[in-house]
């Protein structure tokens, strides 16, 4: 019986610590580019103003349907933002096209 605790302890001590790494590279920088997305019948009308109350700068679309790539302060978006509505989430350049990486450059 110990035995097979032992067995399932190293599968579920992977998973945990893959859904840890995922969950760290999508949590939102302090300040920087962000990634919005609405959630259920939210768009991105009601993101980008609720954003841009957030004196969020506007960069470009997201990767998903609706989602908007900002750059602001984390804080002051997420005042503005109710969780309920809009995710925010880390928005690295590899997913969020070459609109974030031409307005870093700049």
């Amino acid at each position: 019986m110990r035995r097979e605790r032992t067995r399932l302890l190293i599968p579920i001590q992977g998973a945990i610590a893959v859904i840890a790494v995922l969950g760290l590279t999508m949590w939102p920088p302090a300040a920087g580019a962000m990634l919005l997305v609405p959630l259920g019948t939210g768009d991105a009308n009601m993101a980008a103003k609720m954003a841009l109350a957030g004196k969020a700068v506007l960069i470009g679309m997201g990767p998903f349907p609706g989602s908007l790539v900002v750059s602001g302060d984390r804080s002051r978006i997420a005042d503005q933002v109710p969780y309920w509505k809009v995710l925010i989430l880390a928005a690295p350049p590899a997913a969020c096209g070459s609109a974030v990486g031409a307005a870093g450059d700049a």
